[in-house]
C-alpha cells in the first residue's frame, strides 16, 4: 500500500468517526484501487453497513475475507450484515409518526357502529342467584373486616421486612405469605399511586359532563376510552404514563450525571455475557416471547425522536469503538409530552403512553379505531388472516397486528395464535347465538381472547418465572380467590363461584368489586423501566421439526426480526417453531447474561445500538430515581454496601470500581430471585391494579358482558388448550406431558424438579417422590 492510499483511508477513518458515511464511502469508491486489499474492501463495507446498506456492506466483507480468512472482526461484521439484511431492519415498523397535541386533548370518539348498541340480552337472575348473591356479600363483609385485620397484624406486628430485603417467601405457613403480599399491595396502593394530571383535572385534560356514546357500557373501545363514564380517557392511548415516586425524587437527568457512569461501561461490565447464555432450567423460550408480547399490549413510549439524540462516549478499548471506527453511540431522545399544558404543572416531567393501559389484547387489535377497522375481516366477526392460518402482511414487509415495533419471530407466533385464538371464540359464539352480526361477535370475541390471555399471564406464566409456592398461591388468589383456589383445582375452578365472595383475597379480584384506590388508572413509568428483561432472549434460535428433536439448524436472533419473520415462518411453519420454543430455554435474569447482539445491534436510522446502554440510559432521561432512593420510595430498606446487593467478591469489586463506592447509584437492574426484589414490588403492585381498576375485569366481568360461553371458554382455558386447539400435533410431544407450557417440554416419564418445580405443589398431579423440598432459589 502506497503512501496515497494510507492518506485515503486515513481520512476515510476520520469520516467515518464523524459519521459522514455517505462522504466516506463516496472517498473510498473513487480513490482506493479497485483492487485494494482486505483493509480497504472492510472499510468500504462498514461505510456501507453504517449507511443501512447491508447487502452491499456484505459483500464488501466478504471480499476481505477472501484477503484474510482468519480475521475475527470482519467475520463478525460480515455476520451482522447478512442478518440485518435478511430481516430489512432498516426499515422503519410501523411508519415514523409523532404524538399531536390536539389528537391528545380531543374528546374521544366512537364512529358510529363501531360498537353494539345494546348489551346481550340475558334472562332475570332467579331467587336463588340473588340469594346467593346476598350470601357473598354477607361472607365478603365479614372476610373483609378478618382478612384486614390479619393483613394489619402479619404487615405491622410481625413485619414484612428484615434488615434489608422482605421475607414474605420465608413465612412458615403458605396462607402467612399470602397476607404478607397482600399487606405489600396495599402499602403500595396507598402509598404509590400518583396521577400525572393536574389535581381536579380529568385525564388527557378531558372536559366534565361528556355522554357516554352507545355501546360502551358492555364493549371495549378501540382505544381505551369510557372504561370510566366519569373520566372518559382513563387509560386510554395517548393518555400520560402515572408515577409509583414522589415528584419531590423525579429528577431526569442531563449532562455529566446522565452519562456518569457511562451506561456503556455498566452495559459492558456487569450486562455482557462471559461465554455461552445462563439459561433457565425451568422455563421454555415461549416464556421470554410472552412478556414482549404482553408489553407490548400495556406500554410504549412511542417513535423517539429523529433529529435530537443523546451521545454516550466510548472508551478507547471499547470493542465496538474499533470495530465500527465511532467515538460515540446515539441514542434518540425519548419524545416528549405535547400535552402539557404549561411548565407550572406539579408533576416534573410526563411522557405519553403509545397504547392503552388496559388490559385489552391492544397488541393483536390495535389501539386506534382505524388499526382495528384495518385488521377485521367483517365476516362474522373475525380478523383477517391467510387461507393458511397466518397473518397478513402489512406494507412493511412484517406481518399485520395490532402493534408491530421491535417484531421478531417470537412475536409472530404469538400474534398470530391468538388472531386464530379470537376467530374460533368468534366461531363458538356464533353457534351459540346464529342471530348475532359481525360487529357484535367481533367485539365479544376480543373481550374473551383478552380475558383468556389475561389468566394465562396471572396463573400460568407469573408462576413459571417466579416459581415459588406462595406466589402460585397468591396470583391464583388474585383470579379465582383464594377459597376456590384451595376447595376446587382444575375444571372445577370457576372464575365466578356460585357464592361469588365479595372481597379480593377471599373472592378473588376477578368478577368482584373494582378498586383504583382513589387515583386514576395508568401504567407507571416504573412499571416501564423494571419490565426490561432482554437477558431472557438467546443469541440464535435452534430450529426443531416435530418428531425429530435433533436441531436441524442454528439462525442468528437477528435474522429473525422483521422481514425475517415471515422468511423463517414460509420455511419452517408455525407448528415447528412453536415446537422449536418449547425446547429451547430463554437466559437466566442475572448479571452478564445480556445477549451480545443487543450490545452491537442495529435499528432503523441508526447501525450501532446498545440496548442494554439503553435500558440505563431511559431511567435516568426519564426521571427513575436510583436503586436506594427507588427503593424507599417503595417502602424497602436502602442497602447499606455492595457487600448486601451481592455476596460475590468480583461483583463486589466491579460495583466499587464502576460506581465508586456509592450503593445509592446502582442501576435498578433486575437480579437474583428471578425478578429481583426492587423490580417485585412494582410488579405485585400492577399485577392486581390491572384487574382490580378495570371494570371489564370487576364489575362488568359476568354473563351479560361476555356471554355464558364467553366466560366457560376462558375458566376452560390455559395456554396448553390454546396451544392444542390450534397445532393439535404439538400433543404428541412434550406439552403433552406438562401442564404449564410455559415449562420446557421434557418427555421423560418422571419430571426433573429443576426443570419443574411447580409440580411438586401442583394439587392436580399426584406427588412425585422425586421432588423434593420447593425450589426456592438462593438470594
Amino acid at each position: 500500500m502506497d503512501d496515497g492510499e494510507q492518506a485515503v483511508r486515513a481520512e476515510a477513518l476520520e469520516l467515518l468517526e464523524q459519521r459522514n458515511y455517505r462522504d466516506a464511502l463516496d472517498l473510498l469508491k473513487k480513490r482506493l484501487p479497485q483492487e485494494t486489499d482486505g483493509e480497504g474492501h472492510a472499510l468500504l463495507g462498514l461505510a456501507h453497513y453504517h449507511l443501512e446498506e447491508y447487502p452491499s456492506a456484505a459483500e464488501q466483507y466478504t471480499v476481505a475475507l477472501q484477503h484474510d480468512a482468519t480475521n475475527q472482526e470482519w467475520t463478525e461484521m460480515l455476520a451482522a450484515a447478512k442478518a440485518n439484511a435478511v430481516a430489512s431492519v432498516e426499515v422503519q415498523v410501523p411508519a415514523v409518526y409523532f404524538f399531536d397535541r390536539d389528537t391528545l386533548l380531543a374528546r374521544p370518539e366512537v364512529p358510529e357502529g363501531a360498537l353494539p348498541a345494546a348489551p346481550m340480552r340475558i334472562k332475570g337472575a332467579g331467587l336463588l342467584r340473588k340469594l346467593m348473591n346476598l350470601i357473598g356479600l354477607v361472607i365478603g363483609f365479614v372476610a373483609t373486616f378478618v382478612i384486614d385485620a390479619l393483613i394489619w397484624f402479619v404487615g405491622n406486628v410481625i413485619g414484612y421486612k428484615d434488615e434489608v430485603w422482605t421475607n414474605w417467601y420465608r413465612r412458615r405457613t403458605l396462607f402467612a405469605g399470602v397476607l404478607t403480599l397482600a399487606f405489600l399491595r396495599e402499602l403500595l396502593n396507598k402509598n404509590n399511586l400518583k396521577n400525572t394530571y393536574p389535581k381536579g383535572i380529568l385525564v388527557g385534560f378531558q372536559p366534565t359532563g361528556q355522554v357516554p356514546p352507545p355501546g360502551v357500557t358492555h364493549y371495549r373501545t378501540a382505544d381505551g376510552s369510557w372504561n370510566n363514564f366519569l373520566d372518559p380517557k382513563e387509560g386510554a392511548a395517548g393518555t400520560r404514563f402515572s408515577w409509583n415516586v414522589e415528584n419531590a425524587v423525579i429528577h431526569p437527568e442531563t449532562g455529566e450525571k446522565l452519562l456518569t457512569p457511562n451506561p456503556r461501561l455498566v452495559s459492558r461490565t456487569f450486562l455482557t455475557r462471559k461465554g455461552p447464555i445462563d439459561e433457565v432450567p425451568f422455563l421454555n423460550l415461549l416464556a421470554a416471547s410472552w412478556i414482549n408480547f404482553q408489553n407490548h399490549d400495556w406500554i410504549h413510549h412511542g417513535q423517539n425522536l429523529i433529529d435530537d439524540a443523546h451521545e454516550i462516549p466510548l472508551a478507547e478499548d471499547d470493542p465496538a469503538r474499533i470495530k465500527f471506527k465511532q467515538t460515540h453511540l446515539v441514542v434518540e431522545k425519548t419524545q416528549p409530552d405535547p400535552s402539557r399544558m404549561d411548565d407550572r404543572e406539579e408533576t416534573p416531567i410526563t411522557f405519553i403512553n403509545e397504547v392503552t393501559h388496559w388490559w385489552d389484547g391492544s397488541q393483536i387489535c390495535g389501539s386506534d379505531q382505524d388499526t382495528v377497522d384495518r385488521l377485521r375481516s367483517r365476516v362474522k366477526g373475525k380478523l383477517r388472516m391467510n387461507e393458511n392460518s397466518t397473518l397478513p402482511l402489512g406494507d412493511n414487509d412484517v406481518e399485520d397486528t395490532g402493534f408491530t415495533r421491535n417484531w421478531w419471530i417470537g412475536l409472530t407466533m404469538l400474534h398470530t395464535l391468538f388472531a386464530r385464538e379470537h376467530n374460533s371464540i368468534c366461531d363458538r359464539l356464533s353457534q351459540a347465538h346464529p342471530d348475532w352480526d359481525d360487529n357484535r361477535l367481533f367485539n365479544v370475541a376480543r373481550l374473551i381472547n383478552a380475558g383468556v390471555i389475561a389468566k394465562i399471564h396471572s396463573v400460568e406464566w407469573t408462576a413459571a418465572i417466579l416459581p415459588n409456592r406462595m406466589l402460585d398461591a397468591g396470583l391464583n388468589s388474585n383470579w379465582y380467590g383464594f377459597l376456590t383456589n384451595l376447595f376446587r383445582v382444575g375444571k372445577d375452578r370457576q372464575t365466578l363461584a356460585e357464592v361469588n365472595v365479595r372481597n379480593p383475597e377471599m373472592g378473588g379480584i376477578v368478577g368482584n368489586v373494582i378498586n383504583k384506590h382513589g387515583q386514576p388508572y395508568g401504567l407507571a413509568e416504573e412499571f416501564v423501566e423494571v419490565y426490561r428483561l432482554h437477558s431472557l432472549l438467546p443469541e440464535t434460535i435452534s430450529l426443531r421439526r416435530i418428531g425429530d428433536d435433533e436441531q436441524i439448524e442454528e439462525i442468528p436472533f437477528v435474522e429473525t426480526r422483521q422481514a425475517g419473520s415471515p422468511k423463517l415462518t414460509e420455511k419452517m411453519g408455525m407448528l415447528n417453531l412453536f415446537y422449536t420454543f418449547g425446547r429451547q430455554h430463554p437466559g437466566n435474569l442475572v448479571l452478564n447474561n445480556y445477549p451480545r447482539f443487543m450490545q452491537e445491534m442495529s435499528i432503523p436510522g441508526n447501525s450501532l445500538f446498545d440496548m442494554g446502554a439503553v435500558d440505563i440510559l431511559r431511567a435516568r432521561e426519564r426521571g427513575v430515581p436510583r436503586y436506594n432512593e427507588f427503593r424507599r420510595q417503595l417502602g424497602l430498606n436502602a442497602i447499606r454496601s455492595f457487600e448486601d446487593l451481592n455476596n460475590d467478591e468480583e461483583t463486589v469489586r466491579k460495583l466499587k470500581e464502576v460506581y465508586v463506592d456509592k450503593p445509592e447509584d446502582v442501576e435498578n437492574r433486575p437480579f437474583k430471585f428471578g425478578f429481583g426484589e426492587t423490580m417485585f414490588q412494582i410488579f405485585i403492585l400492577n399485577a392486581s391494579r390491572r384487574l382490580q381498576a378495570d371494570r371489564f375485569y370487576t364489575t362488568n366481568y359476568n354473563e351479560e358482558t361476555y356471554s355464558k360461553e364467553g366466560l366457560k371458554w376462558i375458566d376452560d382455558s390455559s395456554f396448553k388448550t390454546v396451544l392444542l386447539r390450534h397445532y393439535p400435533e404439538l400433543g404428541d410431544t412434550g406439552l403433552g406431558n406438562v401442564k404449564n407450557a410455559f415449562e420446557p417440554w421434557d418427555t421423560g416419564e418422571r419430571l426433573d424438579k429443576k426443570r419443574h418445580p411447580l409440580r411438586e405443589y401442583d394439587r392436580e398431579l399426584k406427588p412425585d417422590p422425586m421432588l423434593g423440598d420447593s425450589y426456592r432459589q438462593s438470594r
